[in-house]
């Protein structure tokens, strides 16, 4: 395989035993009716990603702009190495998303809930991926220019069309996110 072929030479071997390895469990996942290499990528509890990582979508209302609250929340997030986003939007809210080690998530949520000491929190709302995987990813945090273009199909941070549509689908456009 080209894995063996780009291989220094003594690395070979275990290239070649890994290509065995991934076509026997190929061979048997297929018997088993499985898609190939699902087994493969996922992985035992704890090497997944969703073992390792949280990613979650969110919208802060309340005295949030004017404040601080995204810098300070670029800040918190980089203190926690967490990489994302973060967005005032036109109704005086503060959107985003956050990716990062799954035992940093709740300290990320907690800021978020407490926010900066110039700032009031009324509410927070959260929407965790499952997959863990942010839509918008960036290598750090980023404040996003207010005339940026974000929302979604669902809340928080829902498109205009999908909330008067009743949510994600009917005959709102066919744009999934952003």
């Amino acid at each position: 395989s080209l894995l063996v072929l780009l291989a220094p030479p003594n690395m070979r071997f275990s290239c070649y035993a890994l290509a065995a390895l991934l076509a026997v469990m190929s061979g048997l996942e297929q018997a088993a009716g499985l898609e190939p290499l699902d087994v493969a990528f996922d992985g035992p509890p704890g090497w997944r990603m969703v073992d390792r990582f949280a990613g979650f979508r969110y919208e802060v209302m309340g005295n949030v702009i004017g404040v601080g609250f995204r810098q300070a929340t670029s800040e918190k997030a980089t203190q926690l190495g967490c990489f994302g986003w973060a967005q005032n939007t036109e109704r005086g809210t503060v959107v985003g998303e956050v990716r990062c080690a799954k035992s940093v998530a709740p300290a990320m949520k907690e800021w978020l809930a407490a926010g900066p000491p110039k700032s009031r929190v009324d509410e927070v709302t959260v929407k965790d991926y499952e997959n863990t995987k942010i839509k918008l990813h960036f290598s750090h945090f980023k404040i996003l220019p207010d005339e940026r273009q974000t929302c979604f199909r669902d809340p928080p941070h829902q498109c205009a069309e999908f909330a008067e549509n009743g949510g994600g689908g009917g005959s709102a456009p066919s744009h999934d996110e952003f």
